[in-house]
């Protein structure tokens, strides 16, 4: 669905584009074209994500997803600033723009379409856990914005300003940027082995906490793999237990904690006798 709306996205701009003369158009157009290239990315890092374990990755392939999701914020930060240095030319000598009526209807079609992609995209990264997924939902947002600021630009042209459209642009590149940055330290927590934030954490305690059956935990650790949570925590257990209840014990906690935060897909618990 996201490669399919850019696609249709990027055609219809290019076109008015070219009609227009616009530099707000042209910066819409190159945006555009990067989020498409950001969709085949997104779409090749989750089917990697998806493959299982191998001889040289014992833990999955999860990460590819923040791969993914790392190179399409470099591609949007090469576009803004290119964006960002031809509406800097262009502001003292701003072109003229011829048509502007097409281009403030496109603007007028393209903003609903990417908001409802975007919340769409939104949802299903939040329902997945997918990173990749949470990226391009974020490409089109800032379509949203951009989109909104080069229809404010064309406007400010037709009442005869025509900074108005160098402006525009100068507004989709840092929209961009902002965007990027925000993608880049996400990116970043997860190849670095961040933990989960404290509410997650907390829920994974709370199970911990509530299994009167063993008598106390230490080591409680979690770290963010791509779209998975793996989970670490050693459990104390009566001395003299029996081996198979302690497993059985330790099963059930496990279970729990998979139940209780979806988020996590795998925990291992260590058993210690108290």
């Amino acid at each position: 669905m996201s490669i399919a709306v850019n696609t249709a996205l990027l055609i219809s701009k290019i076109a008015a584009a070219f009609i227009t003369g616009s530099i707000g158009l042209y910066a819409e157009s190159a945006h555009s074209l990067f989020d498409l290239l950001a969709s085949f990315l997104a779409y090749l890092g989750i089917r990697k994500a998806e493959e299982p374990e191998d001889r040289t990755h014992h833990f999955g392939h999860e990460k590819f997803e923040n791969l993914s999701s790392m190179l399409q914020a470099l591609l949007i930060t090469g576009t803004a600033s290119v964006v960002l240095f031809e509406a800097y030319q262009k502001f003292s000598e701003p072109g003229k723009v011829d048509f502007s009526e097409a281009g403030i209807l496109l603007m007028l079609i393209s903003i609903p379409v990417t908001y409802f992609t975007s919340r769409y995209l939104g949802d299903v990264a939040k329902k997945e856990g997918s990173s990749a997924l949470e990226a391009d939902s974020a490409h089109f947002t800032t379509d949203v914005v951009s989109s909104a600021a080069v229809l404010l630009g064309l406007i400010a042209v037709k009442l005869g300003f025509p900074q108005g459209d160098p402006l525009a642009a100068a507004v989709v590149g840092l929209v961009m940027l902002y965007i990027s940055v925000e993608l880049l330290l996400h990116s970043f927590f997860v190849f670095m082995d961040f933990s989960p934030d404290k509410e997650t954490m907390a829920k994974i305690k709370g199970v911990l906490v509530a299994e009167k059956r063993i008598t106390r935990f230490h080591k409680l650790r979690a770290r963010i793999a791509g779209s998975r949570i793996l989970v670490d925590a050693h459990i104390h257990l009566p001395h003299g237990m029996p081996v198979e209840t302690a497993h059985t014990i330790a099963h059930e906690i496990e279970t729990m904690i998979l139940r209780e935060v979806p988020q996590v897909k795998e925990v291992n618990i260590h058993i210690e006798p108290d």
